[in-house]
């Protein structure tokens, strides 16, 4: 079952609050609701944390946001009547933001992670290995804009990491995850047994193209089309594409750790350098 579909269920007060260290932020105490705030960072490593009425805490790292040179979150947080969560903010350096700002790519955004209430029918679990469309992070038929990255949380030690994600189709590429760390390598779709988005590739073409491409640069792991995109922290899957075979040819974004870069591989050059 895809994320924002749900049973509606008896309501119980309060459904949720939000806190950056410790200092409350907002409650949220009805469906459907939402709720805006412009909140200062006055830490050097804050913390944003959303607290449900079980007692239950999910905690988003913000440094890196701080390290950019931004000091204020304009925050959203939405909560549908199905009892699922979404919630996304704009970074700047000021308490005011001009929201066009944002539409002409002067102010990044980010989109935290989706979850679900207690209250909520659905099974948290069928969420874990699943790509970010389902995930509720990306949405089918609708561009991501390039200024907006996901904060994310491994299914394992449940620690928050940063994603920039990349439309594979439209730059004609191909991606592939290494099987050692969370490590991404782009080449050009155009290659012969490259995964072009949205298709499924010719199996015998595919092992071929994957036998010659480069290890990783960083820990010399190795890239495969079905290799799981790995939590910075634990090392555990996150996009789990060996678990989820079936969503890999639709998972058109690629992505990668936020302030890092990709890998690029250029075989034609890489041929013509050996000589």
């Amino acid at each position: 079952m895809p994320f924002g579909i749900f049973r509606k269920s008896p309501q119980k007060l309060p459904l949720l609050s939000v806190a950056l260290d410790g200092a409350d932020i907002c409650t949220i105490r009805g469906v459907p609701t939402e709720e805006k705030s412009s909140v200062e960072l006055t830490s050097e490593n804050p913390i944003l944390i959303f607290t449900d009425f079980s007692g239950r805490t999910l905690s988003h790292d913000l440094t890196s946001v701080v390290d950019e040179g931004c000091s204020w979150i304009h925050l959203s947080v939405r909560v549908h009547e199905g009892y699922a969560c979404q919630a996304d903010c704009l970074i700047n350096s000021s308490r005011d933001i001009d929201g066009s700002a944002f539409q002409k790519g002067e102010v990044k955004g980010i989109r935290f992670q989706p979850f679900y209430l207690p209250e909520c029918a659905t099974d948290p679990k069928e969420l874990v290995g699943q790509g970010l469309f389902y995930r509720g992070l990306h949405f089918s038929g609708i561009v991501t804009p390039g200024n907006v990255s996901v904060s994310c949380l491994c299914d394992y030690c449940r620690k928050s990491f940063r994603l920039q994600s990349f439309h594979a189709g439209f730059g004609n590429n191909a991606y592939f995850y290494c099987d050692r760390g969370p490590h991404t390598l782009v080449i050009s779709s155009y290659l012969e047994g490259a995964p072009s988005p949205l298709s499924h590739p010719e199996p015998a073409k595919l092992t071929a193209l994957e036998s010659r491409l480069p290890r990783c640069e960083v820990c010399g792991g190795s890239f495969s089309y079905l290799n799981p995109l790995l939590c910075p922290h634990c090392n555990e899957p996150f996009i789990d594409f060996k678990k989820h075979p079936d969503i890999r040819d639709n998972e058109y974004y690629g992505n990668y750790l936020y302030g890092s870069e990709l890998q690029e591989w250029d075989e034609a050059n890489q041929l013509i350098e050996r000589g």
